[in-house]
């Protein structure tokens, strides 16, 4: 990926984790100060942080993928040669690549379930629009995991 694109989509996805956590600790002490003070709230406020939960987590995964810095056990870097050190970075790349692939794939019969049950999310939005967000990223995550086992970062000599 060029290198300009790649930084415009970090810049986007930093904004947009940004400006959703900015609004979910918003709205969050909004519903604090209302309750306390006033005696009253938002009555979508709960549902509304629950769902900007979910997005920056998913989105979070997301950036992490692009710089394929996830949590991981990684005994086999510190004690493997180079050439081992390559395949299991390779193989661990399409492992998960899979792994993300059967999440966005099994989250779109979740989200059928919530669209068909008229599951209702915060205020008028429903809960299967919040959760679009599920399968969008798990594809994103795929799509980078399979780049990095193509073209996997060079280790640090």
């Amino acid at each position: 990926m060029p290198r300009r694109l790649h930084q415009g989509l970090r810049w986007a996805e930093t904004l947009l984790l940004a400006i959703l956590l900015l609004v979910m600790i918003g709205v969050a002490v909004f519903q604090i100060v209302a309750r306390n003070a006033f005696g009253t709230g938002l009555v979508w406020g709960e549902d509304l942080v629950h769902v900007a939960v979910l997005w920056i987590t998913m989105l979070g995964a997301t950036a992490a993928a692009g710089d394929d810095s996830h949590i991981r056990i990684d005994i086999v870097s510190r004690f493997a040669s180079p050439k081992i050190r390559s395949l299991a970075t390779r193989v661990t790349a399409i492992f998960t690549a899979v792994l993300c692939a059967a999440l966005g794939w099994y989250s779109i019969e979740f989200i059928r379930w919530d669209f068909l049950d008229g599951t209702p999310g915060f205020g008028a939005v429903p809960a299967w629009v919040c959760e679009t967000i599920i399968p969008v990223a798990a594809a994103v995550m795929a799509i980078r995991y399979v780049g990095h086992a193509i073209w996997p970062a060079q280790d640090d000599p």
